[in-house]
């Protein structure tokens, strides 16, 4: 490999660096302008990253997550378990 395309491959990884950087600068700008409207960003985060999968893995964890809420009500450990406790 000659120093000219090392040098090419380098600018090229560099440039894509600071597109990155851009753009996880314009993420936090948005997050933080959500969370101050009183948006959950860890719930908004999580949905929005729901809307960049393939549809085949959404339903999966949907699978997952539906599984999940019905063991935990057969246990008690859901919201409604817990204000029937205190009662």
């Amino acid at each position: 490999m000659s120093n000219a395309e090392l040098t090419t491959y380098a600018r090229q990884a560099a440039a894509h660096m600071r597109e990155i950087d851009e753009a996880r600068e314009l993420l936090k700008d948005v997050l933080q302008s959500a969370k101050d409207a009183g948006i959950n960003t860890k719930a908004l985060r999580k949905v929005a990253k729901e809307m960049t999968m393939e549809q085949d893995k959404r339903e999966k964890i949907y699978e997952d997550e539906a599984q999940l809420s019905m063991f935990r009500d057969e246990v008690g450990l859901t919201a409604t378990a817990y204000r029937e406790a205190a009662e």
